[in-house]
C-alpha cells in the first residue's frame, strides 16, 4: 500500500535517492576533471611552445631583427611591438596562435621588431635590452625571453626584479645580463626602421612577400597601419601567399 502511494505521489524511495546522488557525484567529478584537463592543456601550450622553439629555425636579419620560422616561407609577418605596451601584451596570444598555426607549419616567418612606444619610458627600453642580451648570452633563447617578458609585463609593471626573474627563468648569469644590457642597442635600430616605414604605434603589423619591401596589411576595407590586425585577416593573407 505504502509503495503504491509513493509511486502515485511521485515520491522517491531511498534506493532511488542513493542512485541519484551517486550519478550526481560522478557528473560533478567528471566536470572537475574536464576543467583540470583544460587548465593543464592551456599551460602545456605555453611551456610546450617555449621548449619547442629549439626545433624551429631562428635567425636575424642583416640589421639584427629577430626572425622565427622557415627561411623559405613565402611571407614574413613583421610585428613592431613593445614588451611594456599593454596593447601588445593583449595581442601576444594572437601572435602565439599565428606561430602555432603558420610558423610551426613552415607557411610563414615571424619577424619581431622592438619598437619602444613610450608606454613605460624607463623599463620599455630596458627589457628590450634584456631580451637582446638573453640571445647574446644563450643563443636560441630570444623567443623564450620574448614570451617570459610578455607574461611578466601582463601580470604587473616591470621593475627592478625583472632582470633577476628573467635570468632565473632562462638560466642566465644575473650580473652578466645586467652588464650586457648596458650596451645592448638593437631596439634603437628597430625604432629607426619603424620610423622609416611609417610605424606610429604598437602593436603594428606589416608583412613582406619573399624579399620585397615591408607593407601594411590592406584588407577589410582599410589599411591596417596601426593597431592589432585581426587574426582571421592575417590567416587569409598568409593563405593567399601560399598560392603566389
Amino acid at each position: 500500500m505504502d509503495a503504491t502511494k509513493n509511486q502515485r505521489s511521485g515520491a522517491v524511495n531511498p534506493n532511488q535517492q542513493r542512485n541519484m546522488l551517486i550519478i550526481g557525484a560522478i557528473i560533478a567529478a567528471a566536470a572537475v576533471v574536464a576543467m583540470l584537463a583544460i587548465v593543464i592543456s592551456s599551460n602545456n601550450v605555453v611551456s610546450g611552445r617555449a621548449e619547442g622553439y629549439d626545433s624551429l629555425p631562428q635567425s636575424r636579419t642583416s640589421d639584427g631583427a629577430f626572425v622565427l620560422g622557415n627561411p623559405d616561407a613565402p611571407i614574413t609577418i613583421i610585428e613592431f611591438a613593445d614588451f611594456a605596451c599593454p596593447h601588445c601584451q593583449d595581442y601576444a596570444p594572437t601572435m602565439h596562435q599565428l606561430i602555432d598555426e603558420f610558423v610551426v607549419t613552415g607557411k610563414a616567418k615571424l619577424e619581431y621588431r622592438m619598437f619602444i612606444s613610450g608606454a613605460d619610458p624607463t623599463y620599455g627600453p630596458y627589457v628590450a635590452q634584456l631580451a637582446e642580451c638573453a640571445e647574446d648570452m644563450k643563443p636560441g633563447s630570444f623567443w623564450q625571453a620574448h614570451d617570459t617578458l610578455f607574461e611578466l609585463g601582463s601580470r604587473a609593471r616591470f621593475n627592478s626584479t625583472t632582470a633577476s626573474t628573467l635570468a632565473d627563468r632562462l638560466g642566465l648569469q644575473y650580473s652578466a645580463l645586467l652588464s650586457c644590457a648596458e650596451k645592448a642597442d638593437q631596439y634603437t635600430n628597430d625604432v629607426r626602421v619603424g620610423d622609416s616605414l611609417g610605424v606610429a604605434s604598437t602593436p603594428t603589423i606589416m608583412y613582406r612577400i619573399d624579399d620585397g619591401r615591408p607593407q601594411f596589411v590592406n584588407a577589410d576595407g582599410r589599411v591596417w597601419d596601426r593597431g592589432p590586425v585581426p587574426y582571421e585577416i592575417l590567416g587569409a593573407l598568409i593563405s593567399t601567399a601560399q598560392l603566389q
